[in-house]
């Protein structure tokens, strides 16, 4: 039989107190979250049923409790629907009012369906939505951040927040009063951000950062803090059908020179800008800067916008930028039609 003395003993406690610690601080590291029903009532929970359809039952705020990550909603299954049902999802300030895993793919959030009166409002959060995840539907929501003048107090960051995320469709929604900017693009690709409105923020009213292929129509940006669009290093991407009006700095900014804010290779090319007014903003209505080439800007409408021109290419002959068919009161060159 093996003995211990008490020296060894006091080892083997210490040994196994240490290695019992370590298990449950990793579990403490990789908490579970904890599932959400089919029927949700209050925040705190994460989706985690592949291929299901939750619906919200009643109003959610965060002091019903909230997720490990401090955030009301988390969707990390593929294939799911949520449906709020009108409902609102009410913060304290920070956090995520939905979040999309990036596992959860393929998955929609709706405020509401066509059938119903009211549509949903996400509100008083750090980020009212982020999608990590591709191939996801946002829709018809009445609110991300404020919804009337006699509240303009919105998501203290972004209203939508796309991470890396790619194929996302963002459609019926208004996006007003939030601390950052309305529409937030980060990275990704090939993107559809259609029939909404993005007013008086304090960021921008859309920004995409390396992000291409992505399509804005029939959008009302106005009013916000920034830009109305600012495409940062971004390729390839299209404006039609679009109200630009009445923001504090160029209404449709292509590239980043001016900024001083450039992310890889600094110009944004290959751009397609439609059928858009951008006028009375406090800049420009449309400005090129210095390394945006190959771009076309096309039968667009600018007129008493700041600056003294309403339409700018800081390009030298303007480089190989297309502006054909305009409707403008003063360019910066001759190369602008």
């Amino acid at each position: 039989m093996l003995k211990l003395n008490k020296t060894s003993f006091v080892v083997l406690s210490v040994s196994a107190f240490v290695m019992s610690a370590t298990i449950v601080g990793a579990q403490n590291l990789n908490p579970k979250p904890t599932p959400c029903s089919q029927t949700i009532e209050q925040c705190g929970c994460t989706l985690t049923q592949p291929g299901t359809t939750y619906t919200v039952a009643a109003d959610l705020n965060a002091t019903d409790g909230l997720t490990k990550a401090g955030n009301c909603l988390e969707m990390r299954a593929d294939h799911d629907i949520l449906d709020l049902v009108g409902h609102a999802i009410i913060g304290n300030g920070s956090g995520i009012g939905i979040l999309i895993q990036g596992s959860a793919h393929d998955s929609t959030v709706q405020g509401t369906d066509t059938s119903e009166a009211g549509q949903a409002v996400v509100n008083h959060w750090g980020t009212g939505i982020e999608v990590d995840a591709s191939n996801v539907v946002i829709e018809l929501f009445n609110g991300i951040g404020s919804v009337h003048m006699f509240d303009q107090t919105g998501n203290t960051g972004d209203g939508i927040l796309l991470r890396n995320a790619s194929s996302v469709t963002v459609d019926n929604f208004h996006a007003s009063f939030n601390g950052g900017s309305g529409v937030d693009v980060q990275g990704g690709s090939n993107n559809r951000i259609m029939n909404c409105d993005s007013l008086n923020n304090a960021g921008n009213g859309m920004v995409f950062a390396s992000s291409n292929g992505n399509t804005i129509t029939n959008c009302t940006i106005t009013a916000n803090m920034g830009y109305g669009i600012w495409l940062n290093t971004s390729d390839q991407n299209q404006i039609f059908t679009s109200a630009v009006n009445g923001n504090k700095k160029t209404g449709i900014l292509v590239g980043c020179q001016k900024e001083g804010k450039c992310l890889g290779s600094k110009g944004s090319n290959l751009n397609h800008l439609s059928s858009t007014g951008a006028n009375g903003n406090s800049s420009a209505g449309i400005a090129v800067e210095q390394g945006s080439s190959n771009n076309q800007i096309t039968s667009m409408t600018a007129s008493g916008n700041g600056g003294g021109n309403d339409l700018i290419d800081n390009n030298p002959n303007c480089d190989g930028n297309l502006w054909f068919n305009n409707a403008f009161g003063a360019a910066n060159q001759t190369c602008i039609h």
